[in-house]
């Protein structure tokens, strides 16, 4: 029994011993492994058996053949090696094409930085107006109809209202008493010196009396909208004035065909104030009409607003005399102008400031009234600025860089400063570009590029 445990005793001595030396010798493998692939930066053999030979003439020391490799490296990085005076260099332009890196030139363009708004058409306040009638009464005849185009003065509704015949009728009267006491202060002023002198001063106050009533009466008809002078009916006798009142206002076109001696004298035309178009109509013939009750509504559309509503953010970005374009919703143009008014303040509700834009009508764009759109203002331009794509404009870590060829499988990059922006392009600027502009730059396929960069870096212990 003694012999058996020692027999198992040196039986498990020496497993456990070839145990040890099992595991120092997989630690062994995994270290000898571990510095071959640091010394051959993992490639195992890909570049092929002569790397060294391969090897870039202006390799920095200590980075590697051309196609060496990082473990964690794309194929695209691990096929380009940067050099000592930061050129990245493929091995062919075979790899550069593997790569997926494409060239474009550069270009020379205006560049324009706008700011994008919503907006809405609207007709000019100043040149629409709701007209109705200035005293009660009913439609004795309507002369336009929505839709219509007008000119300045013409007539768009014919009112009979009974209050017109009582202020005409109280011209007339005033405009014969004021006669009649003139008249009677010329006889007493040929006899004066028959007469007492009080006579003559209470004549004379008489008649600055009536020619008070006289303008007042005048006045009168001037308010609801008639053109008449006391000195046009001085001339005329009785019967005249009779008919030269009763049509009063009344043009040709009403008059024709009609006997002006049985017109009745309680018409008043309603006239359009300027030239433009009816876009609103609440008479009927017959109807009765309020006073102050809007009937009709004509706008000049000859000229229109534009309504933006910018962001209050940008609201400091906006000044004006800026250019415009405005694309109203459907339409396939765009209609151009400037800013023309900024309000002073910013909307309750939307929480924007409103900016206005006036643009003439009748282009090959139409503008109709409380259409939506979208705007865009122009807040910066320059006039040839260097474009590149925007993909060609990478972040290296530290600065904005560009790539461009320097020779059939090597690309430099240059630092540049990005600009304005349009679409999927961008302004670049340098600090050499007055000397030395670019003329091609990387566009697709720059990220492989500031990715050998970000590698490069990491390596040497920059980041």
């Amino acid at each position: 029994m003694a012999s058996g445990r020692k027999h198992l005793a040196s039986g498990g001595l020496l497993a456990g011993l070839m145990g040890w030396a099992t595991s120092l010798a997989t630690v062994a493998g995994l270290a000898t492994v571990g510095w071959f692939g640091h010394a051959t930066h993992w490639s195992f053999g890909f570049g092929g058996h002569d790397d060294a030979e391969h090897a870039s003439p202006d390799a920095a020391p200590g980075r590697g053949p051309a196609t060496a490799g990082h473990a964690g490296e794309s194929p695209a990085t691990a096929a380009a090696t940067t050099t000592a005076d930061d050129v990245i260099r493929f091995a062919s332009p075979a790899a550069v094409e593997q790569s997926g890196i494409e060239v474009v030139p550069v270009e020379a363009r205006p560049m324009v930085r706008e700011l994008s708004v919503n907006g809405v058409v609207r007709y000019d306040e100043r040149r629409v107006a709701q007209l109705s009638s200035r005293v009660p009464g009913s439609v004795w005849r309507v002369e336009k109809h929505l839709g219509d185009t007008v000119r300045r003065g013409d007539v768009l509704v014919i009112v009979e209202s009974s209050d017109v015949g009582r202020l005409k009728a109280e011209f007339l009267n005033a405009l014969v008493a004021f006669e009649t006491k003139r008249e009677q202060l010329a006889i007493l002023e040929e006899v004066k010196g028959a007469v007492l002198g009080r006579q003559i001063r209470e004549t004379k106050s008489a008649l600055r009396e009536a020619r008070i009533h006289l303008t007042n009466a005048e006045q009168s008809l001037v308010n609801i909208g008639f053109e008449l002078s006391v000195a046009d009916f001085e001339k005329l006798d009785d019967d005249q004035r009779a008919v030269r009142i009763r049509t009063l206002g009344l043009g040709p076109e009403v008059l024709e065909g009609s006997d002006r001696t049985r017109i009745t004298s309680n018409l008043l035309p309603l006239r359009a104030p300027f030239g433009g178009t009816i876009i609103g109509r609440d008479a009927a013939l017959g109807e009765i009409v309020e006073a102050s009750r809007p009937i009709f509504e004509v706008a000049d559309v000859s000229n229109m607003w534009v309504l933006l509503s910018v962001n209050k953010e940008d609201a400091g970005k906006v000044a004006l005399g800026q250019p415009v374009r405005f694309r109203p919703d459907g339409a396939a143009g765009d209609v151009t102008s400037r800013i023309a008014w900024i309000s002073t303040e910013v909307n309750d509700a939307s929480r924007t400031l409103e900016v206005r834009v006036e643009v003439a009508a009748g282009g090959s764009v139409p503008l109709r009234a409380n259409t939506f759109g979208s705007g865009r203002i122009e807040i910066s331009r320059v006039g040839n600025a260097l474009v590149v794509p925007q993909q060609s404009v990478q972040w290296d870590g530290s600065r904005w860089v560009i790539f461009e060829p320097a020779g059939d499988a090597a690309f430099r990059p240059r630092p540049v400063q990005p600009g304005l922006r349009e679409g999927e392009l961008v302004q670049v600027a340098g600090d050499d570009f007055a000397a030395s502009p670019p003329t091609r730059v990387v566009a697709a396929g720059s990220h492989v590029l500031k990715s050998r960069i970000l590698l490069d870096r990491m390596e040497s212990g920059e980041l």
